[in-house]
Order: structure tokens, then sequence, then C-alpha cells
């Protein structure tokens, strides 16, 4: 801790040399609060330790020492990162062990990891399009940004439907395909603001006559949901080898990168893509803590046991109080209250009394954003009834 704030000291020395007062830069510069430690239940944020409902540590593996260990080993044995890419002297015996690992983790044929979970959905669509198995793309409108930075890769037609809605999405599969033409149906497998889980059985039989693909940027779901931790097709108990998605070691898995399952014939696709031979992949640390993170869950699957319930308890809670939150087993809620400066109101009110949750404007809210509450499993039942009864004082 001293060190910590040796540096941030020291920091603002310097900022002070250049004329600009640290806090003055901050100011301009802030778009959140300053975390100074890893999250957690409990978690240091700007000098004061608070009881943390925010970001996306679900089992705290950010600040675990068997991950922290295991991360300092590597970068000590191979450096930063091989400074390259992997087509050229850029592989490391640490991306196929993490490939191996989430082959095993994702009960998939193959795998492949990239430099950030942003990434998969980039990556992904080219494959698929390199191998010409679509005509035409269908996408939630509700996608996050990454879907919608990185769909126009494909070089087809992109088509949006009604956020969540089947329905909507046959009308225009309907109207918008011809004979013959195959979709690729996209989405988010869990839209992370509210923790909706996207009805994606519906989505597949709306495809299936079309002999369409699903893509899902599955970054929330996986290491979470499903009775694998396998994300959102595990949930609904879905196979098939029209079925492909992405997700990211920096939530669930504590650490951070891309990882893409999937047949080996696909997985070998995105191996000659631009992003395999054009970008330095994952660091070692990032790699060691990856493998390390798959491999805690798999141990250890009362982790997501004790996550799920944590959810439950959160959720039955907030609505008792009246908030009407999604009812699903993702242990994410948000809403809104009457206006912008309300949810200010108690959004402060709870970082006076200690407790911080999350006042967000993200994707798929309204210009006056939500409060936004995620739930650990390292969150104990009395802190999150310390949550609730704070909500309900300023409610």
């Amino acid at each position: 801790m001293s060190d910590r704030r040796g540096f941030l000291k020291s920091a603002a020395i310097a900022l002070t040399g250049l004329g600009v007062g640290a806090r003055g830069l901050l100011a301009q510069l802030k778009t959140g609060h300053m975390m100074e430690g890893p999250p957690g239940a409990e978690t240091l944020i700007e000098g004061q330790t608070y009881l943390y409902f925010g970001g996306t540590g679900y089992y705290g593996f950010q600040g675990n020492p068997i991950l922290l260990k295991a991360a300092g080993e590597a970068l000590l044995k191979y450096g930063m990162h091989p400074s390259t890419s992997r087509s050229g002297f850029g592989n490391s015996p640490l991306y196929e062990a993490v490939e191996k690992k989430a082959a095993e983790y994702f009960g998939s044929e193959s795998a492949c990891t990239v430099a950030s979970g942003y990434l998969c959905n980039s990556a992904g669509f080219q494959a698929l399009a390199a191998m010409g198995r679509f005509d035409a793309v269908f996408m939630d409108e509700g996608s996050h940004y990454s879907v919608v930075d990185y769909v126009g890769l494909t070089g087809k037609p992109v088509q949006k439907f009604a956020h969540a809605d089947p329905e909507d999405l046959r009308r225009k599969l309907k109207a918008g395909l011809k004979a013959g033409q195959r979709p690729l149906l996209v989405s988010d497998g869990v839209f992370p603001t509210f923790g909706q889980i996207a009805p994606v059985p519906e989505y597949v039989k709306a495809i299936e006559p079309y002999e369409g693909l699903v893509w899902l940027d599955d970054n929330h779901g996986v290491g979470v949901l499903g009775p694998h931790g396998r994300g959102t097709y595990d949930h609904y108990g879905l196979k098939s080898d029209r079925l492909f998605f992405g997700g990211t070691m920096s939530k669930a898995f504590g650490s951070r990168g891309g990882i893409i399952p999937g047949p080996k014939s696909f997985i070998a696709e995105i191996l000659k893509s631009h992003i395999m031979n054009g970008a330095t992949g994952p660091t070692a640390a990032e790699s060691a803590a990856s493998i390390t993170g798959m491999d805690l869950l798999m141990k250890h699957p009362e982790m997501r046991t004790r996550l799920l319930a944590n959810a439950k308890r959160l959720k039955e809670g907030l609505r008792r109080i009246g908030f009407p939150v999604e009812n699903t087993p993702f242990p994410v809620a948000a809403w809104a209250l009457k206006s912008a400066q309300e949810m200010d109101r108690v959004h402060q009110g709870l970082m006076e009394r200690g407790i911080c949750i999350q006042r967000a404007h993200y994707v798929g809210v309204e210009t006056e954003g939500v409060l936004r509450v995620v739930v650990f499993a390292t969150h104990t039942n009395e802190q999150i009834d310390r949550l609730l009864a704070a909500l309900k004082a300023l409610a």
C-alpha cells in the first residue's frame, strides 16, 4: 500500500511540475472512480474500502493469490509477451496451453486465444465469412459494442431485428433472404447491463429452415452459466456444429484475453486470419492466469453454485423492495428510477454508507442511465443483506 501511495504522490508531483494539478487533470480525464486494489467483495477505491458490487469479477479471481502466483512465474520465465505475431516467432507454449485447457473446459475439439474478448467477434466473423457458410447477417439490435463494431467485417449485408424478439427475427428473415441464402444470427449471449439472457433456442428455431449459423458474444456467460459453466449454449443445453461463440478471460476467469472454442476446421481458419497474423497475443501473465482460472473453476464447481445462490438472494431482495429486475440466474441486476437525479441521490447515498454500485450508462440504457449491481461468489449473505437494507432505506 505504501508503494502504491508513493507512486501516486510522485505522479502528482510530476504533473504539478508540468503546470497541471493532479486532481485537475484527473477531473478532466476521469471516466469513473479510481480503483486502487483488485476487485472483490471489499475493494479499495480512492483511498477508502467499500463493500463493492461493481465490475464483473464474478469470483474475485482478479486478486486471487493462486492466479497471481501463476502470472508472476510466467512473467519471469517468458517476459511480457513474444512481441510479434504467432505466424513468425510469436507463438508461445503458454498460448497452446491456454487453448488446450480451454478445449477441455468447453468440451470442444479445439480453441484459439486472442488478445482480448473484444476481438473475439472480429476473429469469429472473419473466419466464418472466409469459410463461405452464410450470405447475410441478422443482428439483435441490443448487441454489445464489440458486435456492432465488427459485424461489417463479414462483407455481407447486415440487418438488425428488434431486441430479444424471435418473431421480428422471423419476419426479417422471410423478407430479407433470397431463395437458397443462409443467415448468420448474431447476438450477445448475456446482455450485460440488465443480466438478460438471449432467447437463443427461439433464435435457433427461426434460422433452422434456412440452414443458418449462430454467433454469440458470450463474454459474460462463459464461466457462469450452464451446468458446466460453459456459457449460454450450456445454459440452454444446445449443441450443434452451427453454433459458434467467443468469450473473455477478463471476467469470470480473472485474467485477460479472448477465447474462441470450436471445431478444428473453424479454429484453423482463425489461425490464418489477420487477427492472428497481424497482432501480438496476450501477455505471459494473462495466459498463465487464464489457465489457472479455468482450472480452478473446473476443480471447484461449488464456486459457481455460490455465485448463483448469491444472484438469487440479491434479485429476490431487490424485487421485494420493488425494483423490476430481470428474473434470470445471472449475477447482474439493473433498474431505473423516475429520474437521473433520483438515481444520483441513491448512488451517492450508498457511497456515503460505504457501499459501491454502478451508476451505469451502458449498452441498451436510456439517456438517464440505470443503477446496476453485480454480485460475486465472494460476497457473504450479510454483505448482500447490508446492500439491500441500504437500498430500502434510500428508496
